[in-house]
């Protein structure tokens, strides 16, 4: 450094340093006052309105008819006079409670339903109230992950109908269908209180900067000194990464002794963190090597339960009528998807692919004990139905974790093509006829496995001519998800097996659907695991 630069420096003195210093400070801490005062407030807010929503979705399953939902299998059925008596209802009801909607949905397949809704006054002026079955075509995630998991969810949304703040509670009919009730408040008056909250929080935090910039000033007289010395041995622990140094910390120690205000205060403070800051370092060192041995045992139990399944391909070489081909691909280092194949005898061939309730190492966990008892219960099995009834159970009893897995599982008879296959609430397969026709096969009852013990499964029979194939996939298939929060979808399955349809092998398939699914995906991250399972008749 020159001479010029080294007046330059002594120029601008300790004193306007150490008020530029307090200056920052003062403002961090102003915004972070300020910031956390407005989040506090706005928790309380929003903890009001979901209060007044999760009231109103009680009032509102009270106005709808009991025994209403378990009536209700398609757009007529529910007469329009009742539907008009409780729109009016609802509608009287939201009006009172200062809501924009009330609701209720229900999910068939991948698409959801009006089934319930209250009107607005406008609405109601114009007769554009939503009828019974108007299909959601706007539908938030939220409300289909509700569906899904039978969670309630509050939510915030835009839509052709407005900006809402809304609640979904999903209810469980007697016949074992879900159906969602949910009710909406306008994000305006919530913009407005919170706008109002911010603007105070804000008045707050300069008010306390101000205050704070006042009194700082008049203290930074005495604290140059000590202060100097303190930034001086904080440098130095800096410059020696953090390493302590037994003198320097004396001498903190002995400034913290000596003074008995904020400086000492500080002094005190820094050598207590200094302290502090040698147990942490060990501390992360001992969490690194944890970590790092966590991941090579992750990595071991990838390749443990990848290693359970079935991977030879060909499965049975010396099978002339039957090609099957796999593949499984986890989100994570384990995943919850399976899926199996053996020969029961000399003609039956037992196949099945899953998908566990969750993801990491329970799922895992739970898929490997699913995957085994499967096959074991295989060997003995009397039909589809008997096998799942059988599996179910055994999970029942043994589900601590209070997991369940999805399954599709049939028993193909060699000699013939004869199918008899068992739904566990899984993703309905794939038929790809030898002359490219293709459809979805009718899923017989059955619910996911693990949930009640005397759950019912009815099996159903299918004819495989030579050259057919039953494809089998996990929903990570059908829900993989671009960047754009786009799902691949069943369509795009199909349309990707329609050009498949001519392949002469099951692997040619598995692996045209998966490079078909990452060639959409791009490079958003993978959210759920994959598993495809083809299944080809040759005769």
């Amino acid at each position: 450094m020159n001479p010029a630069e080294t007046r330059g420096r002594r120029r601008f003195g300790l004193r306007p340093q150490l008020l530029l210093l307090l200056f920052l400070l003062n403002l961090v801490a102003a915004i972070s006052y300020s910031t956390m005062l407005y989040m506090i407030d706005r928790r309380e807010i929003i903890a009001g309105i979901d209060n007044r929503l999760a009231t109103a979705v009680h009032a509102a399953r009270e106005i709808i008819p009991e025994g209403y939902h378990s009536r209700i299998h398609g757009p007529n059925s529910i007469a329009p006079a009742e539907f008009d008596r409780i729109q009016a209802r609802l509608s009287a009801f939201a009006d009172r409670a200062g809501l924009i909607y009330v609701y209720s949905y229900m999910r068939f397949g991948p698409r959801i339903y009006t089934v319930a809704t209250s009107a607005t006054p406008s609405e109601r002026a114009r007769g554009t109230q939503t009828r019974f079955w108007t299909r959601y075509d706007t539908a938030p995630q939220a409300l289909y992950r509700s569906f899904d998991d039978g969670r309630v969810r509050f939510d915030e949304y835009a839509d052709s109908f407005g900006r809402f703040r809304s609640i979904y509670m999903p209810i469980r009919s007697p016949d074992g269908r879900w159906h969602v009730i949910g009710a909406d408040v306008e994000l305006a008056s919530l913009d407005r209180r919170l706008n109002d909250a911010l603007q105070t929080s804000i008045l707050i935090g300069l008010a306390m900067f101000a205050l704070s910039m006042v009194v700082g000033s008049l203290l930074v007289s005495r604290l140059i000194g000590p202060l100097v010395r303190l930034t001086a041995y904080t440098r130095n622990i800096e410059e020696r990464r953090f390493q302590s140094n037994d003198e320097e910390l004396h001498a903190m120690q002995a400034i913290g002794g000596a003074r008995a205000d904020e400086v000492g205060s500080l002094a005190e403070a820094m050598s207590a963190m200094i302290a502090r800051l040698q147990r942490y370092l060990i501390e992360m060192e001992a969490a690194t090597v944890a970590r790092e041995r966590v991941e090579g045992e992750l990595s071991a139990a990838r390749d443990i339960q990848i290693g359970m399944l079935p991977r030879r391909f060909p499965a049975f070489p010396h099978r002339s009528e039957i090609d099957i081909h796999a593949l499984l691909d986890p989100a994570k280092e384990v995943g919850g998807d399976l899926y199996n194949y053996a020969m029961i005898d000399d003609h039956r061939l037992f196949f099945v692919i899953g998908d566990v309730s969750g993801k990491g190492v329970p799922a895992a966990l739970f898929m490997a004990m699913t995957s085994t008892l499967f096959k074991a219960a295989s060997m003995t099995a009397t039909s589809a139905a008997a096998l799942m009834a059988r599996v179910n159970a055994e999970l029942v009893r043994d589900n601590a974790a209070t997991l369940f897995v999805t399954a599709f599982a049939g028993i193909i008879d060699l000699r013939d093509g004869q199918v008899e296959y068992a739904d566990a609430g899984h993703e309905a397969p794939f038929l790809v006829r030898a002359d490219g026709g293709i459809s979805r096969l009718p899923k017989p009852e059955g619910m996911a496995l693990g949930i009640f013990d005397d759950a019912r499964f009815e099996s159903a029979m299918l004819k495989l001519e030579p050259g057919d194939s039953l494809v089998l996939f996990t929903d990570g298939v059908s829900e993989a998800t671009t960047a754009d929060e786009e799902f691949f979808t069943v369509d795009r399955i199909a349309a990707a097996l329609a050009e498949l349809a001519e392949q002469n092998s099951a692997r040619a398939i598995t692996g045209g659907l998966f490079d078909r699914v990452n060639l959409f995906v791009g490079d958003a991250p993978q959210f759920d695991d994959i598993a495809i399972l083809a299944v080809q008749y040759r005769g």
